[in-house]
């Protein structure tokens, strides 16, 4: 596996692609979502890309203000 996914632009982070990236993870980042979707209801996701080194960052916002900054893939 690469360990520098989601570094391209034109790459944008999907279910399949973080399903591989995190492995055994994947079923807690599910539950993180999950979680996150039983205690403030209806959030909005927006991924961002701040360049080939930084790679993907998943916003999650609640009436459009930050709620966290989570998962940072490509670094």
């Amino acid at each position: 596996m690469n360990d520098r996914m989601f570094t391209d632009k034109a790459d944008k982070p999907d279910d399949r692609g973080l399903q591989e990236a995190l492995g055994k993870s994947a079923a807690l980042w599910k539950k993180i979502r999950l979680h996150i979707k039983d205690q403030y209801g209806r959030t909005d996701e927006e991924w961002k890309h701040y360049g080939a080194s930084s790679g993907w960052t998943l916003k999650v916002l609640l009436k459009k203000r930050n709620l966290m900054i989570d998962i940072k893939v490509g670094c």
